[in-house]
């Protein structure tokens, strides 16, 4: 019995290889700039994402203030969606005249935005008059619950007719309207940079968010299939209902063109094979160039892993001091970050509603408790549902059934 549900098992998984080679198959090669808004309302498609449903973000309040040299830290607590509270650090220079903002957008690192390297690239950016500003993404850093229920096992915006991607870039494109509207900041100068869960945020930015002038993302961009074919658990911001039927990634990048975009890749990147990375780029930098507009786009080959290191920090910095005009006045320095960051963090937790009843509120739904994945997306062998007493329930990667739902996800 228990070879019969092996068999099956990895029928089914065989199955769902030939489901994405087929819709891999059937997608046409497009011209991005004649089908520019198809693609985008597609990106948006896949992520639940509208108009109506981006907050409004107000109550911004300054916890923490920390004043060094050249430029303040700033640790600060704002609502975005009624009684849903996020946190974010702002490093502004001391400077008598507006400049520009580089929004740094956190991957999963278990400290959120107060990963070293990401304090390091702000550090770095700030102290050459930029203003940077690190959110932490919903669930994550200050904002994740103990049971990791806010955002890596988040299921319940699936059953709402949401993606918890789509509300990180929902709160995203709102810090960036809010932003842009501060005394201090050139709203003629808005940067993004990312890597891993950042850089998929930073790629949906590049379709979504018009007020950024230099992008930058890193440590994602390959091919979507690739990502949410891989036979484990992922993150619930990893998972894009539809995607197949939508966009690819290098479609969703090239709506940025012309203006200035650096993909970066490690070469020792154990998560996103460089093959891949290059490919994608290929295909990013071909539109540039239909534009009359090569020298806008840039790839850069690092020789790091999938974590930002020095190399990274200093090609995307030098990246963006250029796409923004910024006179470089200080090197980059490798120092310790030291201890002082655990002096900020923020209480979020107990101030905030949980993902789940904010996705309640704002949809006027409710979840079932305990809802699962494989009950959102059903996985099916041969048209049918699968009974999953009939099938391995777990080859050494987690729970089959997850991993089939998230499959089931991509159609």
């Amino acid at each position: 019995m228990a070879d019969n549900k092996w068999l099956l098992t990895n029928k089914i998984y065989d199955e769902y290889e030939k489901r994405v080679a087929k819709a891999r198959f059937e997608k046409e090669f497009r011209n991005v700039q004649e089908k520019k808004e198809e693609i985008i309302n597609e990106t948006k498609k896949v992520l639940s994402y509208k108009e109506e449903l981006i907050p409004k973000v107000k109550n911004m309040e300054e916890v923490r203030k920390d004043t060094y040299d050249n430029f303040d830290v700033i640790q600060l607590r704002y609502e975005t969606w009624e009684n849903f509270y996020g946190c974010g650090t702002l490093f502004m220079p001391h400077c008598d005249k507006k400049v520009p903002l580089v929004f740094l957008l956190c991957g999963h690192g278990d400290k959120g935005r107060l990963t070293d390297g990401f304090i390091k690239m702000a550090c770095h950016l700030v102290k050459n008059n930029v203003a940077v500003f690190i959110p932490d993404n919903i669930g994550q850093g200050d904002r994740q619950d103990a049971e990791r229920k806010n955002h890596t096992y988040c299921y319940e915006p699936f059953y709402l007719g949401l993606s918890l991607q789509g509300l990180i870039v929902m709160e995203t494109v709102a810090l960036i309207r809010y932003f842009k509207n501060h005394p201090k900041i050139d709203d003629k100068k808005i940067g993004s940079c990312g890597n891993s869960g950042g850089g998929t945020l930073n790629l949906f930015l590049a379709a979504l968010a018009p007020e950024i002038s230099a992008i930058a993302p890193s440590g994602y961009p390959c091919e979507f299939s690739y990502i949410l074919s891989k036979e484990r658990r992922h993150c619930a911001c990893n998972i894009l209902p539809g995607v197949l039927k939508g966009p690819e990634m290098w479609e969703v990048l090239s709506v940025f063109a012309p203006k200035p975009m650096l993909i970066s890749q490690g070469r020792y990147d154990d998560l996103i094979p460089i093959d891949l990375g290059q490919k994608n780029a290929r295909k990013v930098e071909n539109v540039y160039n239909q534009l009359g507009k090569r020298e806008n786009f840039k790839f850069a080959r690092t020789d790091t892993k999938h974590s930002w290191e020095k190399d990274d920090i200093v090609v995307i910095s030098n990246f963006l001091f250029d796409a923004l005009g910024v006179e470089k006045c200080a090197e980059f320095k490798d120092t310790e970050v030291g201890s002082f960051t655990d002096l900020w963090h923020i209480d979020v937790i107990g101030k905030s509603i949980s993902t789940k009843e904010m996705c309640e509120n704002i949809t006027g739904k409710k979840v079932p408790e305990n809802i699962r994945l494989c009950d959102i997306f059903a996985p099916k062998y041969n048209g049918q549902e699968i009974d999953e007493s009939m099938i391995e329930k777990d080859l050494g990667r987690g729970d089959v059934m997850h991993i089939l739902a998230q499959f089931e996800s991509m159609f």
